[in-house]
Protein backbone atom coordinates (compact mmCIF):
# COMPACT_ATOMS: atom_id res chain seq x y z
CA UNK A 1 0.00 0.00 0.00
CA UNK A 2 1.44 3.37 -1.02
CA UNK A 3 2.31 6.01 1.58
CA UNK A 4 -0.67 8.38 1.74
CA UNK A 5 -0.48 12.13 1.27
CA UNK A 6 -1.86 13.49 4.54
CA UNK A 7 -2.39 16.91 2.92
CA UNK A 8 -5.32 15.51 0.92
CA UNK A 9 -6.82 14.12 4.15
CA UNK A 10 -6.78 17.30 6.24
CA UNK A 11 -7.59 20.99 5.94
CA UNK A 12 -6.71 24.39 7.34
CA UNK A 13 -4.84 24.86 10.60
CA UNK A 14 -4.71 21.16 11.48
CA UNK A 15 -3.00 20.41 8.17
CA UNK A 16 -0.52 23.23 8.85
CA UNK A 17 0.29 21.83 12.31
CA UNK A 18 0.98 18.33 10.95
CA UNK A 19 2.98 19.76 8.03
CA UNK A 20 5.24 21.69 10.42
CA UNK A 21 6.07 18.53 12.38
CA UNK A 22 6.20 16.01 9.49
CA UNK A 23 9.84 16.68 8.39
CA UNK A 24 11.06 15.93 11.90
CA UNK A 25 9.45 12.50 12.39
CA UNK A 26 10.42 9.16 10.85
CA UNK A 27 6.93 7.68 10.66
CA UNK A 28 4.12 8.59 8.29
CA UNK A 29 2.51 11.92 9.30
CA UNK A 30 -0.87 10.19 9.08
CA UNK A 31 -0.20 8.75 12.55
CA UNK A 32 0.16 12.24 14.00
CA UNK A 33 -3.01 13.40 12.21
CA UNK A 34 -4.96 10.43 13.62
CA UNK A 35 -3.67 11.07 17.14
CA UNK A 36 -4.49 14.79 17.10
CA UNK A 37 -8.00 14.16 15.75
CA UNK A 38 -8.71 11.62 18.52
CA UNK A 39 -7.40 13.80 21.34
CA UNK A 40 -9.20 16.87 19.96
CA UNK A 41 -12.51 15.01 19.75
CA UNK A 42 -12.14 13.84 23.36
CA UNK A 43 -11.80 17.46 24.57
CA UNK A 44 -15.19 18.48 23.11
CA UNK A 45 -17.72 16.53 25.20
CA UNK A 46 -20.76 18.70 24.58
CA UNK A 47 -20.21 19.70 20.93
CA UNK A 48 -22.30 17.90 18.32
CA UNK A 49 -22.46 17.80 14.53
CA UNK A 50 -25.49 17.95 12.24
CA UNK A 51 -26.55 14.65 10.66
CA UNK A 52 -29.78 14.71 8.69
CA UNK A 53 -32.49 16.20 10.88
CA UNK A 54 -30.62 15.22 14.06
CA UNK A 55 -27.12 15.41 15.46
CA UNK A 56 -24.39 13.18 16.93
CA UNK A 57 -21.36 13.47 19.21
CA UNK A 58 -17.85 14.03 17.86
CA UNK A 59 -16.01 11.28 19.78
CA UNK A 60 -13.73 9.18 17.55
CA UNK A 61 -12.64 5.59 18.12
CA UNK A 62 -9.34 5.27 16.26
CA UNK A 63 -7.05 2.27 15.80
CA UNK A 64 -3.44 2.73 14.64
CA UNK A 65 -2.29 -0.42 12.85
CA UNK A 66 1.42 -0.96 12.25
CA UNK A 67 4.33 -3.26 12.94
CA UNK A 68 6.20 -3.04 16.22
CA UNK A 69 8.65 -0.14 16.20
CA UNK A 70 7.08 1.46 13.11
CA UNK A 71 5.90 4.68 14.78
CA UNK A 72 2.62 4.03 16.63
CA UNK A 73 4.10 4.86 20.03
CA UNK A 74 6.15 7.78 18.72
CA UNK A 75 3.12 9.32 17.03
CA UNK A 76 1.04 9.05 20.20
CA UNK A 77 3.87 10.40 22.41
CA UNK A 78 4.12 13.51 20.23
CA UNK A 79 0.33 13.84 20.24
CA UNK A 80 0.32 13.62 24.05
CA UNK A 81 2.95 16.36 24.34
CA UNK A 82 0.90 18.69 22.13
CA UNK A 83 -2.40 17.82 23.86
CA UNK A 84 -0.94 18.43 27.33
CA UNK A 85 0.31 21.81 26.19
CA UNK A 86 -3.19 22.59 24.90
CA UNK A 87 -5.30 21.17 27.75
CA UNK A 88 -3.27 19.84 30.69
CA UNK A 89 -6.35 19.59 32.95
CA UNK A 90 -8.02 17.06 30.65
CA UNK A 91 -4.87 15.07 29.84
CA UNK A 92 -3.95 14.72 33.53
CA UNK A 93 -7.38 13.76 34.84
CA UNK A 94 -9.43 12.09 32.10
CA UNK A 95 -7.13 9.46 30.56
CA UNK A 96 -7.93 5.76 31.04
CA UNK A 97 -4.92 3.59 30.27
CA UNK A 98 -6.08 0.15 29.18
CA UNK A 99 -9.41 -1.68 29.12
CA UNK A 100 -9.88 -4.33 31.83
CA UNK A 101 -13.40 -5.51 30.98
CA UNK A 102 -16.86 -4.09 30.55
CA UNK A 103 -17.61 -3.46 34.24
CA UNK A 104 -14.13 -2.12 34.92
CA UNK A 105 -14.35 0.28 31.97
CA UNK A 106 -17.73 1.60 33.09
CA UNK A 107 -16.37 2.13 36.61
CA UNK A 108 -13.34 4.05 35.25
CA UNK A 109 -15.62 6.25 33.08
CA UNK A 110 -17.93 6.96 36.03
CA UNK A 111 -14.92 7.96 38.16
CA UNK A 112 -14.11 10.62 35.53
CA UNK A 113 -17.59 12.06 35.34
CA UNK A 114 -18.55 10.19 32.17
CA UNK A 115 -15.93 12.05 30.10
CA UNK A 116 -12.68 10.26 29.19
CA UNK A 117 -10.12 9.25 26.58
CA UNK A 118 -9.27 5.54 26.61
CA UNK A 119 -5.73 4.71 25.46
CA UNK A 120 -4.79 1.05 24.99
CA UNK A 121 -1.49 0.33 23.24
CA UNK A 122 -2.27 -3.41 23.27
CA UNK A 123 -5.71 -3.31 21.68
CA UNK A 124 -5.43 -6.96 20.62
CA UNK A 125 -6.20 -7.82 24.25
CA UNK A 126 -9.45 -5.86 24.02
CA UNK A 127 -10.46 -7.69 20.85
CA UNK A 128 -9.69 -11.07 22.44
CA UNK A 129 -11.54 -10.13 25.62
CA UNK A 130 -14.56 -9.15 23.51
CA UNK A 131 -14.86 -12.80 22.43
CA UNK A 132 -15.18 -13.98 26.02
CA UNK A 133 -17.17 -11.04 27.40
CA UNK A 134 -20.16 -10.10 25.30
CA UNK A 135 -20.75 -7.22 27.69
CA UNK A 136 -17.43 -5.56 26.73
CA UNK A 137 -18.26 -5.49 23.02
CA UNK A 138 -21.68 -4.02 23.77
CA UNK A 139 -20.17 -1.35 26.03
CA UNK A 140 -17.72 -0.26 23.31
CA UNK A 141 -20.55 0.03 20.77
CA UNK A 142 -22.68 2.04 23.19
CA UNK A 143 -19.80 4.40 23.94
CA UNK A 144 -19.44 5.32 20.26
CA UNK A 145 -23.19 5.89 20.03
CA UNK A 146 -23.23 7.93 23.27
CA UNK A 147 -25.83 5.58 24.76
CA UNK A 148 -26.17 4.82 28.47
CA UNK A 149 -23.82 2.15 29.84
CA UNK A 150 -24.35 0.29 33.12
CA UNK A 151 -23.01 -2.66 35.08
CA UNK A 152 -25.19 -5.66 35.90
CA UNK A 153 -23.95 -6.08 39.46
CA UNK A 154 -26.64 -6.64 42.07
CA UNK A 155 -24.69 -4.68 44.68
CA UNK A 156 -23.89 -1.06 43.95
CA UNK A 157 -24.72 -1.02 40.21
CA UNK A 158 -23.10 1.75 38.17
CA UNK A 159 -24.82 3.65 35.37
CA UNK A 160 -23.37 6.38 33.16
CA UNK A 161 -25.83 8.48 31.19
CA UNK A 162 -24.66 10.26 28.06
CA UNK A 163 -21.02 9.04 28.16
CA UNK A 164 -18.49 11.10 26.17
CA UNK A 165 -15.59 8.73 25.51
CA UNK A 166 -13.00 8.66 22.71
CA UNK A 167 -10.70 5.67 22.15
CA UNK A 168 -7.14 5.38 20.81
CA UNK A 169 -5.81 1.84 20.27
CA UNK A 170 -2.63 0.33 18.84
CA UNK A 171 -2.40 -3.05 17.10
CA UNK A 172 -0.15 -4.88 14.64
CA UNK A 173 -1.49 -6.22 11.31
CA UNK A 174 -0.87 -9.82 12.42
CA UNK A 175 -2.83 -9.28 15.65
CA UNK A 176 -5.61 -7.57 13.74
CA UNK A 177 -5.98 -10.51 11.33
CA UNK A 178 -5.74 -13.07 14.15
CA UNK A 179 -8.57 -11.36 16.04
CA UNK A 180 -10.98 -11.50 13.11
CA UNK A 181 -13.82 -13.96 12.67
CA UNK A 182 -17.02 -13.89 10.67
CA UNK A 183 -19.11 -13.43 13.83
CA UNK A 184 -17.02 -10.50 15.00
CA UNK A 185 -17.15 -8.81 11.61
CA UNK A 186 -20.93 -9.02 11.49
CA UNK A 187 -21.53 -8.00 15.12
CA UNK A 188 -20.93 -4.29 14.46
CA UNK A 189 -18.06 -3.99 16.93
CA UNK A 190 -15.54 -2.86 14.33
CA UNK A 191 -17.56 -0.57 12.07
CA UNK A 192 -17.27 2.01 14.83
CA UNK A 193 -13.47 1.89 14.63
CA UNK A 194 -11.55 3.99 12.12
CA UNK A 195 -8.51 1.79 11.37
CA UNK A 196 -5.50 3.47 9.76
CA UNK A 197 -1.96 2.26 9.04
CA UNK A 198 1.21 3.78 10.51
CA UNK A 199 4.71 2.90 9.32
CA UNK A 200 8.23 4.26 9.14
CA UNK A 201 8.90 6.24 5.97
CA UNK A 202 12.38 7.75 6.52
CA UNK A 203 15.50 7.75 8.70
CA UNK A 204 16.51 10.93 10.52
CA UNK A 205 19.95 11.51 12.00
CA UNK A 206 20.11 12.27 15.71
CA UNK A 207 21.90 15.52 14.90
CA UNK A 208 18.65 16.73 13.26
CA UNK A 209 16.70 17.75 16.36
CA UNK A 210 13.12 18.99 16.22
CA UNK A 211 13.01 22.79 16.77
CA UNK A 212 11.95 23.52 20.34
CA UNK A 213 9.18 25.94 19.35
CA UNK A 214 7.15 23.49 17.23
CA UNK A 215 5.38 21.62 20.04
CA UNK A 216 4.38 24.79 21.96
CA UNK A 217 3.19 26.37 18.69
CA UNK A 218 1.09 23.28 17.89
CA UNK A 219 -0.21 23.24 21.48
CA UNK A 220 -1.27 26.89 21.25
CA UNK A 221 -3.11 26.26 17.97
CA UNK A 222 -4.90 23.27 19.51
CA UNK A 223 -5.73 25.21 22.71
CA UNK A 224 -7.42 27.97 20.71
CA UNK A 225 -9.36 25.36 18.74
CA UNK A 226 -10.45 23.64 21.98
CA UNK A 227 -11.71 26.89 23.48
CA UNK A 228 -13.63 27.62 20.28
CA UNK A 229 -15.06 24.09 20.11
CA UNK A 230 -16.20 24.11 23.74
CA UNK A 231 -18.16 27.31 23.07
CA UNK A 232 -19.81 25.75 19.99
CA UNK A 233 -22.95 23.71 20.56
CA UNK A 234 -23.62 22.44 17.02
CA UNK A 235 -21.53 22.26 13.86
CA UNK A 236 -23.64 22.52 10.71
CA UNK A 237 -23.14 22.19 6.96
CA UNK A 238 -22.41 25.31 4.93
CA UNK A 239 -24.93 26.14 2.20
CA UNK A 240 -22.59 25.01 -0.57
CA UNK A 241 -21.68 21.76 1.21
CA UNK A 242 -25.02 19.92 1.03
CA UNK A 243 -24.48 18.67 -2.52
CA UNK A 244 -20.96 17.51 -1.64
CA UNK A 245 -22.33 15.74 1.44
CA UNK A 246 -24.77 13.77 -0.73
CA UNK A 247 -22.01 12.79 -3.18
CA UNK A 248 -19.67 11.74 -0.36
CA UNK A 249 -22.38 9.63 1.26
CA UNK A 250 -23.20 7.83 -2.00
CA UNK A 251 -19.55 7.21 -2.88
CA UNK A 252 -18.60 5.86 0.57
CA UNK A 253 -21.61 3.56 0.84
CA UNK A 254 -21.01 2.26 -2.71
CA UNK A 255 -17.42 1.52 -1.72
CA UNK A 256 -18.62 -0.23 1.45
CA UNK A 257 -20.92 -2.52 -0.54
CA UNK A 258 -18.15 -3.77 -2.84
CA UNK A 259 -17.49 -6.81 -0.61
CA UNK A 260 -19.15 -8.52 2.34
CA UNK A 261 -15.98 -8.25 4.41
CA UNK A 262 -15.72 -4.51 3.88
CA UNK A 263 -19.42 -3.97 4.52
CA UNK A 264 -19.00 -5.10 8.13
CA UNK A 265 -16.34 -2.42 8.71
CA UNK A 266 -17.73 0.44 6.67
CA UNK A 267 -21.45 0.53 7.34
CA UNK A 268 -20.92 3.69 9.43
CA UNK A 269 -18.42 5.30 7.02
CA UNK A 270 -20.64 8.33 6.39
CA UNK A 271 -20.98 9.06 10.12
CA UNK A 272 -17.22 8.72 10.54
CA UNK A 273 -16.58 11.19 7.70
CA UNK A 274 -19.05 13.69 9.14
CA UNK A 275 -17.39 13.63 12.57
CA UNK A 276 -13.92 14.11 11.06
CA UNK A 277 -15.14 16.97 8.84
CA UNK A 278 -16.63 18.72 11.87
CA UNK A 279 -13.31 18.44 13.71
CA UNK A 280 -11.51 19.99 10.71
CA UNK A 281 -13.92 22.93 10.86
CA UNK A 282 -13.58 23.38 14.63
CA UNK A 283 -9.77 23.23 14.53
CA UNK A 284 -10.00 26.04 11.98
CA UNK A 285 -12.24 27.88 14.50
CA UNK A 286 -15.31 27.67 12.27
CA UNK A 287 -18.84 26.44 13.00
CA UNK A 288 -19.73 25.30 9.47
CA UNK A 289 -18.41 22.37 7.45
CA UNK A 290 -17.21 23.28 3.97
CA UNK A 291 -16.85 21.19 0.82
CA UNK A 292 -13.09 20.95 1.43
CA UNK A 293 -13.70 19.56 4.93
CA UNK A 294 -16.05 16.89 3.58
CA UNK A 295 -13.75 15.85 0.73
CA UNK A 296 -10.68 15.61 3.02
CA UNK A 297 -12.65 13.61 5.61
CA UNK A 298 -13.99 11.29 2.90
CA UNK A 299 -10.42 10.73 1.62
CA UNK A 300 -9.32 9.72 5.13
CA UNK A 301 -12.24 7.31 5.62
CA UNK A 302 -11.78 5.87 2.11
CA UNK A 303 -8.10 5.20 2.83
CA UNK A 304 -9.09 3.39 6.02
CA UNK A 305 -11.52 1.20 4.06
CA UNK A 306 -8.86 0.36 1.47
CA UNK A 307 -6.40 -0.60 4.19
CA UNK A 308 -8.91 -2.88 5.90
CA UNK A 309 -9.84 -4.48 2.58
CA UNK A 310 -6.19 -5.15 1.75
CA UNK A 311 -5.48 -6.52 5.23
CA UNK A 312 -8.42 -8.93 5.12
CA UNK A 313 -7.48 -10.04 1.59
CA UNK A 314 -4.02 -10.95 2.89
CA UNK A 315 -5.69 -13.05 5.58
CA UNK A 316 -7.76 -15.08 3.07
CA UNK A 317 -5.08 -15.43 0.39
CA UNK A 318 -2.75 -18.45 0.39
CA UNK A 319 0.61 -17.73 1.94
CA UNK A 320 3.23 -17.14 -0.72
CA UNK A 321 6.82 -18.23 -0.25
CA UNK A 322 8.83 -15.12 0.44
CA UNK A 323 11.82 -14.75 -1.85
CA UNK A 324 14.95 -13.24 -0.32
CA UNK A 325 15.84 -9.83 -1.66
CA UNK A 326 19.12 -9.26 -3.45
CA UNK A 327 21.90 -7.17 -1.96
CA UNK A 328 21.27 -4.44 -4.52
CA UNK A 329 17.57 -4.28 -3.62
CA UNK A 330 18.40 -3.97 0.06
CA UNK A 331 21.07 -1.36 -0.67
CA UNK A 332 18.63 0.60 -2.84
CA UNK A 333 16.04 0.65 -0.04
CA UNK A 334 18.64 1.80 2.49
CA UNK A 335 19.95 4.56 0.25
CA UNK A 336 16.46 5.89 -0.55
CA UNK A 337 15.53 5.95 3.14
CA UNK A 338 18.60 8.10 3.85
CA UNK A 339 17.73 10.59 1.14
CA UNK A 340 19.73 9.32 -1.86
CA UNK A 341 23.17 8.61 -0.40
CA UNK A 342 24.69 6.84 2.60
CA UNK A 343 28.00 6.60 4.39
CA UNK A 344 29.72 3.24 4.68
CA UNK A 345 28.81 3.09 8.38
CA UNK A 346 25.11 3.34 7.41
CA UNK A 347 25.25 0.68 4.68
CA UNK A 348 27.83 -2.00 5.45
CA UNK A 349 26.47 -3.19 8.85
CA UNK A 350 22.98 -3.40 7.33
CA UNK A 351 24.11 -5.48 4.33
CA UNK A 352 26.75 -7.39 6.36
CA UNK A 353 29.36 -7.05 3.62
CA UNK A 354 32.89 -5.62 3.46
CA UNK A 355 33.90 -2.26 2.04
CA UNK A 356 35.51 -3.91 -0.98
CA UNK A 357 32.33 -5.89 -1.75
CA UNK A 358 30.22 -2.72 -1.60
CA UNK A 359 32.57 -0.90 -3.99
CA UNK A 360 32.40 -3.73 -6.50
CA UNK A 361 28.58 -4.06 -6.34
CA UNK A 362 26.96 -3.33 -9.74
CA UNK A 363 24.56 -0.42 -9.60
CA UNK A 364 26.39 1.46 -6.83
CA UNK A 365 28.74 4.44 -7.17
CA UNK A 366 31.08 5.69 -4.47
CA UNK A 367 33.66 8.30 -3.53
CA UNK A 368 36.06 9.02 -0.67
CA UNK A 369 35.39 12.05 1.51
CA UNK A 370 37.04 13.66 4.51
CA UNK A 371 35.55 16.06 7.03
CA UNK A 372 36.99 19.27 8.39
CA UNK A 373 37.98 17.71 11.72
CA UNK A 374 40.49 15.26 10.24
CA UNK A 375 40.37 11.61 11.14
CA UNK A 376 39.96 8.70 8.77
CA UNK A 377 38.27 9.12 5.41
CA UNK A 378 34.64 8.18 4.87
CA UNK A 379 33.07 6.48 1.86
CA UNK A 380 29.77 7.70 0.42
CA UNK A 381 27.58 5.45 -1.76
CA UNK A 382 24.70 6.33 -4.08
CA UNK A 383 22.71 4.61 -6.84
CA UNK A 384 23.92 4.55 -10.41
CA UNK A 385 21.82 6.83 -12.61
CA UNK A 386 21.00 9.26 -9.78
CA UNK A 387 22.66 12.67 -9.23
CA UNK A 388 25.92 12.69 -7.31
CA UNK A 389 25.25 13.88 -3.74
CA UNK A 390 26.43 17.29 -2.68
CA UNK A 391 29.26 17.67 -0.18
CA UNK A 392 28.58 18.70 3.38
CA UNK A 393 30.04 22.01 4.47
CA UNK A 394 33.77 21.71 5.10
CA UNK A 395 34.10 18.24 3.51
CA UNK A 396 36.29 17.47 0.51
CA UNK A 397 36.57 14.63 -2.01
CA UNK A 398 39.67 12.43 -1.85
CA UNK A 399 41.12 10.50 -4.80
CA UNK A 400 39.99 6.91 -5.11
CA UNK A 401 42.50 4.33 -3.89
CA UNK A 402 42.18 0.69 -4.78
CA UNK A 403 42.57 -1.32 -1.59
CA UNK A 404 45.74 -3.38 -1.34
CA UNK A 405 43.85 -6.64 -1.04
CA UNK A 406 42.11 -5.91 -4.38
CA UNK A 407 45.31 -5.13 -6.37
CA UNK A 408 48.11 -7.39 -7.68
CA UNK A 409 51.47 -5.67 -8.55
CA UNK A 410 52.68 -6.53 -12.08
CA UNK A 411 56.35 -6.91 -10.98
CA UNK A 412 55.65 -9.25 -8.15
CA UNK A 413 57.77 -12.43 -8.61
CA UNK A 414 55.98 -15.69 -8.87
CA UNK A 415 56.21 -17.66 -5.64
CA UNK A 416 58.64 -20.59 -5.61
CA UNK A 417 57.03 -24.00 -5.61
CA UNK A 418 56.90 -25.56 -2.24
CA UNK A 419 58.53 -29.03 -2.14
CA UNK A 420 56.16 -31.80 -1.45
CA UNK A 421 56.58 -33.15 2.08
CA UNK A 422 58.00 -36.71 2.34
CA UNK A 423 55.83 -39.16 4.22
CA UNK A 424 57.15 -39.89 7.70
CA UNK A 425 58.31 -43.52 8.46
CA UNK A 426 55.57 -45.59 9.81
CA UNK A 427 56.25 -46.62 13.44
CA UNK A 428 56.34 -50.32 14.31
CA UNK A 429 53.40 -51.45 16.36
CA UNK A 430 54.26 -52.23 19.96
CA UNK A 431 53.54 -55.65 21.36
CA UNK A 432 50.50 -55.62 23.49
CA UNK A 433 51.11 -57.48 26.81
CA UNK A 434 48.72 -60.25 27.53
CA UNK A 435 46.32 -59.50 30.26
CA UNK A 436 46.10 -61.90 33.18
CA UNK A 437 42.64 -63.31 33.48
CA UNK A 438 41.25 -63.08 36.98
CA UNK A 439 38.26 -65.02 38.03
CA UNK A 440 35.37 -62.83 38.99
CA UNK A 441 34.72 -62.29 42.65
CA UNK A 442 32.47 -64.93 44.16
CA UNK A 443 33.10 -67.52 41.44
CA UNK A 444 34.14 -71.06 42.60
CA UNK A 445 37.67 -72.20 41.83
CA UNK A 446 38.21 -75.39 39.82
CA UNK A 447 39.10 -78.51 41.89
CA UNK A 448 42.87 -79.10 42.15
CA UNK A 449 44.06 -82.32 40.57
CA UNK A 450 47.05 -84.43 42.01
CA UNK A 451 50.22 -84.31 40.04
CA UNK A 452 51.45 -87.69 38.76
CA UNK A 453 55.19 -88.30 39.19
CA UNK A 454 56.57 -90.93 36.79
CA UNK A 455 58.75 -93.76 38.30
CA UNK A 456 62.25 -93.96 36.76
CA UNK A 457 65.45 -95.92 37.39
CA UNK A 458 66.83 -93.12 39.54
CA UNK A 459 63.89 -92.85 41.95
CA UNK A 460 62.81 -96.59 42.00
CA UNK A 461 64.56 -97.52 45.41
CA UNK A 462 63.06 -94.54 47.15
CA UNK A 463 59.69 -95.38 45.80
CA UNK A 464 59.95 -99.00 47.06
CA UNK A 465 60.93 -97.84 50.54
CA UNK A 466 57.91 -95.57 50.72
CA UNK A 467 55.61 -98.41 49.72
CA UNK A 468 57.02 -100.73 52.42
CA UNK A 469 56.57 -98.05 55.08
CA UNK A 470 52.95 -97.49 54.07
CA UNK A 471 52.22 -101.27 54.32
CA UNK A 472 53.77 -101.44 57.81
CA UNK A 473 51.37 -98.77 58.98
CA UNK A 474 48.46 -100.83 57.75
Amino acid sequence: MNTPDFQTMSTGRLRAVVASLAPHVEYSPLGLLVGLLTAFSAMLPETRVQRGSGSMALMLHMLMCGETGEGKGQAWNLTTAIAKDANALFMNGHIINGVVGGAGLIQAIADRGGHALVVDTEYARVMRAGRRQANLSQVLRDLWDGATVATSRAKEPIEVDHPRVAIMGHITPAEFRASMSRTERDSGSYNRLLILPVKQVRWISERDQMPAHLIPDAGEAMARAVRHGQRTTLVTLADDAFETADIVRQDLLAKARESDDLKAFASRCNEQARRVAALFALFDRRTEITRDDLEAAAALVRYSMEFVEETLADMDAPKAVRQPRSLLERARERILIHGGSVKSSQLLPYLKISEAEAKNMPGLLWRREKGPGGGRASFRFWLEGTPEPELWEGWRILPKIVPAEMSTPASAPAPEPTPEPQPAPRPKPKATPKKRTTAPQGASRPEARPTKIPVTAQNAPAAGALIDAFRALL
